[in-house]
């Protein structure tokens, strides 16, 4: 009779929620504040590991012509082995991982993705706000010619790709409040 009230024999069938977006779209922002909203959620975040590539980095063109090629280069073997001591074990899943259903690994556990599609002039000074408030003019500088050059044409091509195939696109030009709402609105959390 104990046993049957042992929360950790609880099996569930995970909900897997991924939130997607380029850098500073908000994801994290939204993963925090639904985990908070919804109850026996966990979170895993892409931003917590050191993720390298598994081969050598792809050209400037190549990201551009083939950005799912791209995306699936990414070793995401840490975050994956974290999300299996989870996986069925708490209800929802809430993952920020900027790829959607692109990662071939992580594609086949997924329910719903949620892609933020914001402004990239929005996301392109929140960058300089979150990174660049103690750095040197010159190093400001540098970072808008980069954004410029070759960081906004990748966001644009990731955007493309990530975004053509999501359950929910998400305007990430409004409140937080009502983002939180449409979110477990359509995945009914």
């Amino acid at each position: 009779m104990e046993d049957q009230f042992n929360m950790e024999k609880i099996i569930y069938k995970s909900q897997v929620i991924v939130v997607s977006g380029v850098t500073a779209s908000g994801k994290t922002t939204l993963i925090n504040e639904l985990h908070k909203e919804v109850p026996l959620s966990t979170i895993i975040s892409f931003d917590d590991y050191s993720i390298d590539q598994l081969d050598t980095a792809p050209q400037f063109d190549d990201i551009l012509d083939d950005a799912k090629l791209y995306v699936n280069q990414y070793d995401i073997s840490l975050m994956m082995t974290e999300f299996f001591v989870s996986y069925n074990k708490v209800p929802v899943i809430l993952i920020d991982f900027p790829f959607g259903y692109q990662h071939m690994v992580l594609r086949p556990y997924i329910d719903k993705v949620v892609y933020i599609k914001t402004p990239l002039d929005i996301v392109f000074a929140r960058q300089l706000v979150r990174d660049y408030q103690e750095r040197a003019p010159e190093e400001i500088t540098k970072w808008a010619k980069d954004y410029l050059s070759f960081v906004r044409p990748i966001f644009m091509a990731h955007e493309k790709v990530v975004s053509s195939n999501v359950d929910l696109l998400l305007d990430g030009e409004l409140p937080l409040d009502q983002q939180i709402f449409k979110v477990k609105q359509f995945i009914r959390i």
